[in-house]
């Protein structure tokens, strides 16, 4: 997997501005890279619980979901930022981190959309892919990176 994420982070430095290249990280891409499968596997489960299983649309909406951030939780603990315990004492608390912060972004992205949509009038679109980027994108990353994938005794700068 690291293979294919450097060959990526090689392609696109063809494409990218120099200026930008520092953005071109492993972690950075391979989170980007395996944030865009979990949007996949939440996508492909939706529709597998909704047209073939024939669940109701919040039903399968929660389940793709969870499965989801069930996905991003493993690819981001093996790949992203490479936490190699799979002991109680470090998985438990990954887990439960992991959890509140994708809760905790959930809730800042729907107040962002009530009070940037419904309050101000905003255009719902650009707005949603507003939120999406600085809350979902960014805030996940930044909680994963400070607060759930830490490793003991070691400080995460970047």
């Amino acid at each position: 997997m690291k293979r294919l994420i450097e060959l990526l982070i090689k392609l696109l430095a063809i494409f990218t501005p120099k200026r930008l290249h520092r953005f071109l990280s492993y972690e950075t891409i391979s989170y980007l890279f395996f944030g865009g499968l979990a949007t996949l596997v939440s996508i492909g489960t939706f529709a597998l619980f909704f047209y073939a299983v024939g669940l109701n649309g919040a039903i399968a909406g929660a389940i793709s979901n969870v499965l989801a951030i069930i996905f991003a939780f493993v690819t981001n603990k093996l790949w992203v930022f490479e936490s190699p315990s799979w002991g109680r004492g470090i998985l438990v608390p990954e887990m439960i981190k992991f959890g509140i912060s994708r809760g905790f972004t959930l809730i800042l992205d729907v107040l962002a959309l009530m009070l940037l949509v419904d309050r101000f009038g905003f255009n719902a679109m650009l707005m949603r892919l507003v939120t999406m980027i600085v809350i979902q994108v960014i805030g996940n990353y930044a909680f994963s990176k400070w607060l759930v994938f830490t490793k003991k005794g070691e400080q995460n700068d970047t």
